[in-house]
């Protein structure tokens, strides 16, 4: 049980988790970018002691099936520190114990993750103080048992651990080999990662929990990793029904989560998606299949307003479920701002058809030239048997600031100017030969706007953006190189006034910016530096500031009736039903959007999922609950690393010409399989785990059972309980009331997963063959084995080398017999 076979099993197939026991078990072992690898050699390996420790000691091949056992008392705590508080994802339980217990003295040093950087980094702790400072982090890959091996072999004073089940079970068992006495402080399994799924049973990787609409990229790596790319797409597809164009658009939230920042760059996981489903489009062009699936006889018809990415997504999953979905389009093109509003040099044409064209081809209905309005009401709908309806129309009525001089000519509007180049005027190369544009406004759709300026000839473009650098960089990382050169973005400033010069030149009137501090409202004040007004002379002006929903169709169709908040209709975060009974509503159109591709897929999928439950008549909110992931709440902030693309790759974006053909290379064979090699395939193995409440420790601690702000303790020992009740009985907590049903219930749906099993190796089939046979030859254990004789012979050599079995050589044999050797 070499270190090679500890890497084969455990290591690539993603099942480490980084807990570094096996570090602590041997010298010759170190943690390298989160991974255990060999420092020098296995002592098995080169001089054949036999050892296997790093194998035999890890937790996630000696698997332990969940028990049931009684806690000895179960809380609901609130901490009464509130700077502890600030930072506590719940109750503040877990920082507050461990200050207390370092500062009495109860424990000398604890190992516990910390916030460094804003990076989770395992640290061995002893100041009180230092615990409040960095706390507030979420848990994972870490490496505290790797410390906690360090600190009991440098100290004979009480030492404490806190960590995940899996980390609970292995520092008990360090704890009975080494004869030493460890405070264990569990965490309920992933309690920080809760998702519908979590709650299911299922545990997440934090790519998967940044994402949306909740898409399993550890999964569909780990198929890419294998050579399985028909799978990987499919199983993007489980959740993301436009995996081809999020290859291409998608903001990447998934990659901010990664692992392997601070250690590494973040696996580049939009660049993967882009890889296998282009494999998947050149594949399609092999088979000649236009099959459409077909409607069952008698289904419940739904209707879609709109064929966005929303609706595309909620009319796919209402197909899967069984009903009979159409899509009523208002233009006649499919894919709403995709199509109109996105440059092909970043989402091509064919991209966005090949993801209609599946959908279509699953048998949803698509009906073109058909907007909802005086003529298509939500009242004919229902007249028309439809018994449910989600509308997904979008925002395309653009905003502006309501300067002096937006009327004048060669003055534009984002979402105009983008249409009337992509499908009206994009011929016209020489259009802004030579000139120079101002572009009002710095996100996403104003650079779209600068770099289709820039192919059809400008020369310069500034951006003026009430926004730091700081704010937009998520933005201006995207922009190629040789682009951005072109490119002046003009931070913290305003525009008062678009005036024309005497050469009939634009000029933009701008001043710097200060942002205030927030009124009672969490609005920030926007206040005028005194003295800083100057002038930018400009060829063009687009105003890129946003679009608003045009109401006025959709307010005939449906009679006034639907509820609004801040011009965009109202809904339930959770359910997506509007104040319409059977009237759902999501993407941009609704409130707290936030405006990107990825989100208004979330929006179609939970959509479909309330539709489903309405037309059944059950509760549409039952088991669910609101996911921010899906809305906007504020600026995002920027990540600490972004995932890089290898040279090759760079060379082949820095190089492009001035062309409306799309900007980025992609990843070949070679490169996305060395790619796919990078990830930590996290929480992997927490899909098979049992231990929801982390049986091991003293006590565990959760939000799982508590209300908002509380924190769930469950106590497994006596040493454990004295810890909490004098915790409480000098005054550190306020007690509140356990839901002991909920928490059962997370305990139980965790219980009941299979354990995951491991195929046995040659030498432990060959041992255990003849442990159960008896007396054998090498011929025989090949042949019942299924096993080549040559690896026989080698492995039965093996173990007669290691003293397990014994090789008999009679002359009348034609080859030697192995026996079991008994003690």
């Amino acid at each position: 049980m070499s270190f090679e076979l500890l890497r084969k099993e455990i290591i690539n197939a993603g099942l480490c988790q980084g807990c570094g026991l096996c570090v602590g078990s041997c010298k010759h072992i170190e943690m390298d970018i989160l991974r255990p690898t060999i420092k020098d050699y296995c002592i098995l390996e080169r001089d054949g002691q036999d050892c296997g420790k790093c194998y035999q000691g890890c937790p996630q091949v000696i698997q332990k099936k969940f028990e049931q056992k009684q806690p000895k008392a179960i809380y609901s705590l609130r901490s009464k520190n509130p700077e502890i508080l600030a930072k506590a994802a719940n109750g503040g339980v877990v920082t507050t114990l461990a200050k207390n217990l370092l500062e009495t003295q109860s424990l000398a040093e604890i190992v516990l993750v910390q916030d460094v950087e804003e990076k989770p980094q395992a640290n061995i702790v002893s100041d009180p103080d230092d615990v409040i400072q960095k706390a507030g982090v979420v848990y994972g890959r870490s490496g505290v048992l790797e410390k906690l091996v360090d600190l009991v072999g440098e100290t004979f004073e009480p030492v404490g651990i806190v960590g995940v089940p899996c980390e609970m079970r292995g520092a008990a068992e360090l704890e009975d080999e080494m004869n030493r006495d460890i405070l264990k402080i569990g965490l309920f399994c992933n309690s920080h990662m809760r998702t519908e799924q979590t709650d299911r049973g299922l545990v997440c990787s934090p790519c998967c929990s940044g994402c949306p609409s909740g898409v399993n990229a550890q999964g569909y790596i780990s198929l890419i990793r294998q050579g399985q790319y028909q799978e990987a797409v499919e199983l993007i597809r489980e959740n993301n029904p436009l995996p081809s164009i999020c290859g291409r658009i998608c903001t990447n939230e998934c990659e901010h989560a990664c692992t392997l920042i601070g250690d590494d760059h973040p696996v580049a996981i939009r660049e993967l998606k882009k890889f296998v489903t282009e494999w998947e489009i050149e594949q399609s062009k092999k088979i000649d299949s236009k099959s459409k699936s077909k409607t069952k006889k008698n289904a419940k018809k739904v209707a879609i307003i709109g064929s966005g990415p929303a609706g595309l997504t909620a009319g796919y999953f209402l197909k899967r479920m069984g009903y009979a979905p159409t899509i009523f389009e208002k233009s006649d093109q499919t894919g709403g701002m995709l199509r109109f509003g996105v440059p092909q040099f970043r989402l091509p044409n064919y991209v966005l058809d090949y993801d209609v064209n599946m959908i279509k081809n699953s048998g949803v209905e698509i009906v073109l030239n058909t907007p909802l309005g005086p003529d298509m009401t939500i009242d004919d709908l229902k007249n028309d048997g439809f018994e449910a309806i989600f509308i997904a129309t979008g925002q395309y009525k653009p905003r502006t600031l309501h300067l002096e001089g937006e009327d004048l000519p060669n003055v534009h509007v984002a979402i105009k100017f983008l249409m009337d180049r992509k499908y009206r005027y994009w011929e016209n190369k020489e259009e802004f030969k030579g000139k120079t544009l101002g572009i009002i406004g710095g996100g996403p759709v104003a650079v779209d706007v600068a770099q289709t300026a820039l192919r059809l000839g400008a020369s310069k473009v500034h951006f003026v953006d009430i926004m730091s650098e700081e704010q937009l960089e998520l933005v201006i990382k995207e922009i190629p190189e040789n682009e951005i050169e072109f490119m002046e973005y003009h931070f913290t400033t305003s525009t008062s006034k678009i005036t024309q010069s005497d050469d009939e030149k634009l000029v933009l009137n701008c001043y710097k910016i200060e942002w205030g501090s927030p009124d009672e409202t969490g609005r920030k004040p926007l206040n005028k530096v005194k003295g800083s007004d100057y002038e930018i002379p400009i060829d063009s002006i687009v105003i890129a500031v946003g679009q608003a929903v045009d109401f006025d169709q959709i307010d005939i169709a449906t009679n006034n009736k639907l509820e609004k908040e801040r011009n965009k209709i109202r809904v339930n975060e959770v359910t997506f039903e509007t104040n319409i009974p059977g009237v759902f509503a999501g993407g941009d159109i609704i409130n707290n959007s936030k405006a990107v591709a990825i989100a208004a897929i979330a929006h179609g999928k939970e959509a479909a999922i309330s539709i489903d439950r309405y037309l059944k008549g059950d509760s549409l909110i039952e088991g669910r609950f609101k996911q921010d992931k899906m809305f906007f709440r504020g600026l995002k902030k920027p990540p600490k690393d972004y995932s890089p693309k290898p040279e090759t790759l760079e060379d082949a974006t820095e190089e492009i010409a001035w062309s409306f053909e799309e900007i980025d290379q992609m990843f070949d064979e070679e490169m996305a399989i060395q790619e796919a090699r990078r990830c930590l395939s996290c929480n992997h193995f927490c899909s098979h785990c049992q231990d929801f409440p982390a049986i091991y420790s003293d006590l565990t601690a959760g939000e799982v059972g508590s209300q908002k702000g509380y924190t769930t303790v469950v106590v497994w020992t006596d040493k454990g309980k004295e810890i909490v009740e004098t915790a409480i009985k000098n005054g550190l907590f306020e007690e509140g009331e356990v839901n002991e049903e909920e928490l059962n219930k997370a305990i139980n749906l965790k219980s009941k997963r299979e354990l995951l099993t491991f195929e046995k190796t040659p030498r432990q089939q060959i041992l255990d063959y003849i442990t159960l046979q008896g007396p054998t030859t090498i011929s025989d254990m090949a042949q019942n084995l299924k096993l080549e004789p040559k690896k026989v012979r080698y492995e039965a050599l093996r173990l007669t080398q290691l003293m397990q079995v014994e090789m008999k050589v009679d002359p009348g044999m034609q080859e030697p017999i192995f026996t079991l050797i008994c003690e």
